[in-house]
């Protein structure tokens, strides 16, 4: 019996190590995704996409395996807490690798509408989603309820960033209807990549047991 509950627990070890993977992947995607478009790389941002290719190969088995895991074994309380945490993560995380593809096929657009000040903007705007996402991965492999916390806190920071970008958009003078709107949609995909920082680190609080921040 023993040895029974130590395969199910591993089974739940297993299971959160490979979503703090895919999260980890995102993070990695979105950052490279953001030196592509400010380089101006379409062929950068083509890479992105190819190498993010197997990420819903491998959400779709985490599917699997926590159906298993539910159907077999009946977890309850923290255990079923953490699976089901796991489940919602893959799933979050698949959304941010889908962002990350989208950016990508806007690498080397928009050039005309892109003003130093909005250079700069999508540098910090970029750098900050990595590091929500990156600490959102720190929070769930630690099961840290503390830096689940913190994530929601930097994400006002980023939302901040964000809104500046958009008040930049519509300040803008002379440039095409097009490419504007092209970079409104990818400050609003960043805008998505914040709230699934903070989702990850809200399901952290969630298998924790701590009241996610108001």
């Amino acid at each position: 019996m023993d040895e029974v509950r130590r395969s199910y627990h591993d089974l739940i070890a297993g299971l959160r190590d490979e979503t703090v993977a895919l999260v980890r992947v995102s993070a990695d995607a979105v950052e490279n995704v953001t030196a592509a478009l400010l380089e101006r790389d379409p062929q950068a941002g083509r890479s992105v996409v190819a190498e993010v290719a197997d990420v819903n190969t491998r959400v779709m088995s985490v599917e699997n395996e926590v159906l298993e895991l539910l159907a077999r074994q009946a977890p309850v309380a923290r255990d079923l807490r953490i699976i089901l945490a796991a489940l919602r993560i893959a799933q979050v995380a698949d959304l941010c690798v889908g962002l990350a593809r989208t950016l990508g096929t806007r690498a080397g657009r928009s050039e005309d509408a892109m003003t130093p000040t909005l250079r700069a903007l999508a540098y910090e705007i970029g750098a900050e989603t990595v590091t929500l996402l990156r600490q959102a991965a720190g929070a769930w492999a630690a099961l840290d309820a503390a830096l689940a916390q913190a994530v929601a806190g930097a994400a006002d920071a980023a939302r901040a960033l964000q809104r500046r970008a958009f008040a930049e958009l519509l300040e803008l003078d002379g440039a095409s209807a097009e490419a504007v709107i092209d970079l409104g949609m990818a400050a609003r995909a960043y805008e998505r990549l914040t709230d699934h920082a903070v989702e990850i680190a809200d399901r952290v609080l969630f298998v924790t047991g701590n009241p996610a921040p108001a």
